[in-house]
C-alpha cells in the first residue's frame, strides 16, 4: 500500500508526551530514526518539507494502526520480523511472567532455564551436526560474532592468517563495523569508512543481470556465480580467507533465490579451500520460506547459521 504523505501524515493526532509536546514534534526533535531522511520532517523555514512523523500505535495480526486510527497492512512484517504477527497476548503474558521471575542475568559462566531451553530447541532443529547456540541482541551482532568465531577458529586450528570474508554484491548483512564490511551496498558503507578490513565481494544470483549468454540457463548461471567465489578465494589467497557469508535468498536488491546447483557448488568450494560457509538467515529462518532454517529447504549444510528477527518475532531483541 502506498499513500502520499499529505493524505495521512498531516495533521498528526493531538496526543501529547509527558512534557506537553505533540508526539510528532517530539519524534522530529529527539528521535533519531533508522535509515530515515529526517529533512522530510523538518520545518519548511529550516529547509525541510514540514511533514509530520507517522506514528504507529497498535498492531494485531497482519494489521497496524497509526495515531489517527488509519489501518494498514503490515506487508513487510515490520521489516521481515513479526513472523507470528502482532498482538499475540500469550507471548506478552509469557514475557511478563518471566520478567517477574528473572528479568535479566548474563550468560557469563551462569545459565538460566529459558536460555537453556531455547538453545536446546534450536540445536535439535538445526541441520547436520550444528549443536551450539551463542545468543546476541540481533542480526548485525550475530553476523559480527560469526566473523569473530571464524577468525578465532582458524587461529585455534593452526591457520592464523585466515581472516577475510567473501560475500555478495548488494547483499545486506547489518550495520556494525564488521557486518558493514560484509554488506555489499556501497552507499550504505561510504559514510562510515574506513571499515573493518577483509570484506570482499562477488556477483550475486540476480539472473536478470547475468551475463547475456547465461540468462536462459539457470544451472549454468548458478555454476558461474558460485565459481566467482572460488575465483575470489584464489585471488585473495586461500590461506587468508576464513568464511563465505551468504543469505539463502538474498533480500537486498530484489529477493534473489539461488539458481539450481548453486549451493551444492558453494559447499564444494568451501570444503576444497577449507573456508567456513555461513548461512545468514537473519531474514530467512523460522518459516520465512518454509522450514525452521532456510538452508534445509535449499538442501545445503552450513558451518554456522546466523539468525535474529523471527526468532522472537520482534517481541524482544535477540539473535
Amino acid at each position: 500500500m502506498s499513500i502520499h504523505p499529505n493524505d495521512v501524515w498531516e495533521p498528526s493526532s493531538d496526543r501529547h508526551t509527558g512534557t506537553g509536546a505533540l508526539y510528532s514534534d517530539a519524534a522530529r526533535d529527539h528521535l533519531w530514526m533508522h535509515f530515515t531522511r529526517h529533512s522530510v520532517f523538518e520545518d519548511r523555514e529550516e529547509g525541510g518539507l514540514g511533514h509530520s512523523v507517522p506514528i504507529i500505535t497498535k498492531g494485531e495480526g497482519w494489521r497496524i494502526w497509526d495515531d489517527r486510527g488509519n489501518e494498514y497492512i503490515d506487508a513487510l512484517a515490520g521489516l521481515f520480523v513479526t513472523n507470528v504477527g502482532h498482538g499475540r497476548t500469550e507471548i506478552a503474558e509469557a514475557m511478563a511472567k518471566q520478567a517477574s521471575e528473572l528479568a535479566f542475568f548474563p550468560l557469563w559462566s551462569y545459565a538460566h532455564p529459558r536460555a537453556i531451553e531455547l538453545a536446546e530447541r534450536l540445536a535439535h532443529n538445526a541441520p547436520g551436526d550444528l549443536n551450539r547456540v551463542f545468543f546476541t541482541t540481533g542480526g548485525g551482532e550475530a553476523v559480527e560474532t560469526a566473523w569473530k568465531l571464524a577468525k578465532q577458529y582458524f587461529k585455534l586450528t593452526g591457520k592464523p592468517t585466515k581472516h577475510k570474508v567473501i560475500s555478495r554484491s548488494v547483499a545486506y548483512h547489518g550495520t556494525p563495523q564488521g557486518a558493514l564490511s560484509i554488506t555489499g551496498i556501497p552507499d550504505a558503507k561510504l559514510p562510515f569508512e574506513p571499515l573493518v578490513p577483509g570484506g570482499h565481494k562477488v556477483p550475486n544470483t540476480n539472473i536478470y543481470r547475468a551475463p547475456e549468454h547465461l540468462r536462459e540457463d539457470e544451472k549454468a548461471f548458478g555454476r558461474w556465480a558460485a565459481d566467482r567465489i572460488a575465483e575470489a578465494i584464489e585471488f585473495e589467497g586461500p590461506d587468508s580467507v576464513a568464511a563465505v557469508f551468504l543469505e539463502p535468498v538474498q533480500n537486498s536488491g530484489g529477493c534473489f533465490p539461488p539458481p539450481a546447483g548453486y549451493f551444492d557448488r558453494v559447499r564444494e568450494i568451501c570444503d576444497e579451500y577449507d573456508v567456513l560457509l555461513v548461512s545468514d538467515e537473519t531474514i530467512c529462518a523460522f518459516g520465512r520460506i518454509g522450514s525452521m532454517f532456510a538452508c534445509q529447504d535449499l538442501g545445503y549444510q552450513p558451518d554456522i547459521i546466523t539468525t535474529a528477527k523471527g526468532i522472537t518475532s520482534g517481541y524482544a531483541p535477540s539473535g
